[in-house]
């Protein structure tokens, strides 16, 4: 069987956990357990399906330190810096192409850095599976999750028809639904949540890509160097995978995967986390309320009056008073404050 590479995109600047987000704070770097590193936890799943030597992240010249800093195993070829910010089909696409200078026939597995998807070794065994058939080589593959609540902010598959226990088609995609909408999709058992994580044979990526991203195809081929022109880079269309070619795809099929899932989208997702490892943020100051909590590296001594549940994140100049559930509405203070 071909080799199976990871790729890890870990060059995102969310702005759902302002005032703790760019390029300084990546939400990658947040601990949901209390330990370890959203990044940290991308990397073991990583290991889990493929050795150390095949694992390769993609980020920015900005973040490229940090990242150095928290995978101190990572080796400095495996460390890949894109030229210019360009969303998620240009970075895929950028592993895709050191890949192939490496294995010309290799199987990659992409993955986010800043999710909660465990145990590792469900992940493993699923990417095992679907590698196994012998037409895997046809497909693009996409995980599916059968959710277990509604959650507005995550995105949906809906399957289609069903090939294995463990494989089915791909019939429509549904990003970030809302609450009221999310509650109808749970109700229907055809929609799953989608992982985010994508699994492909080369050829299949690239047949995809000459197909329905021409541009990305043509302007990220190596040079005669087998580097790519930083200049052909930057003039790339900022795209994400998903809008540029998953919907688009009609050479799919959905992985079912059992697993604990969680984008950490929020604030409140955070906190969910946190509490359920027993290392919640420290309490503030509260008189007249009470389940105030506190996010401020630099100790800063916080009291509220008259008020319960919220969360107060101090970071530097920049404080963020928030009432537990509103986590959502973060990004438009972020976006209010020129920061988005």
């Amino acid at each position: 069987m071909a080799d199976l590479y990871t790729i890890i995109l870990a060059g995102g600047a969310s702005s759902r956990f302002w005032p703790l987000s760019g390029d300084e704070h990546p939400k990658y770097l947040l601990k949901p357990d209390g330990e370890h590193s959203l990044l940290q936890l991308a990397y073991s799943r990583a290991l889990a399906c493929a050795p150390a030597s095949r694992v390769l992240i993609v980020t920015n010249a900005t973040q490229s330190r940090r990242i150095a800093a928290a995978l101190p195993g990572l080796t400095k070829e495996n460390l890949l810096v894109e030229p210019a910010r360009r969303d998620t089909a240009a970075a895929i696409t950028l592993g895709v192409r050191e890949i192939e200078q490496r294995s010309r026939d290799a199987h990659v597995l992409v993955l986010p850095s800043d999710q909660i998807l465990q145990p590792d070794a469900a992940l493993a065994a699923a990417t095992a599976t679907a590698r196994a058939r012998p037409d895997f080589g046809e497909f693009i593959h996409v995980f599916a999750i059968k959710p277990r609540r509604a959650e507005g902010g995550f995105g949906y598959i809906e399957l289609g028809d069903e090939i294995t226990s463990q494989l089915c088609g791909v019939k429509s995609f549904r990003e970030k639904p809302g609450e009221e909408a999310a509650k109808r999709l749970l109700e229907n058992k055809k929609f799953h949540w989608n992982a985010g994580c994508f699994l492909f044979a080369l050829p299949a990526f690239d047949r995809e890509l000459n197909k329905h991203m021409p541009s990305h195809s043509s302007r990220l081929r190596p040079s005669g160097d087998g580097m790519i022109d930083p200049a052909m880079y930057q003039q790339l269309e900022p795209i994400s995978i998903d809008f540029g070619m998953l919907e688009r795809c009609t050479a799919l099929r959905a992985v079912l995967l059992d697993a604990d899932f969680d984008d950490i989208g929020t604030w409140d997702a955070l906190l969910a986390r946190l509490e359920k490892a027993g290392k919640p943020p420290r309490t503030a100051l509260s008189a007249g309320g009470s389940h105030n909590l506190v996010v401020a590296d630099g100790g800063e001594l916080v009291g509220v009056v008259g008020d319960s549940d919220l969360l107060v994140v101090v970071n530097g100049k920049r404080v963020l008073v928030l009432k537990k559930g509103a986590g959502q509405s973060v990004k438009e203070i972020a976006r209010l404050s020129g920061e988005a």
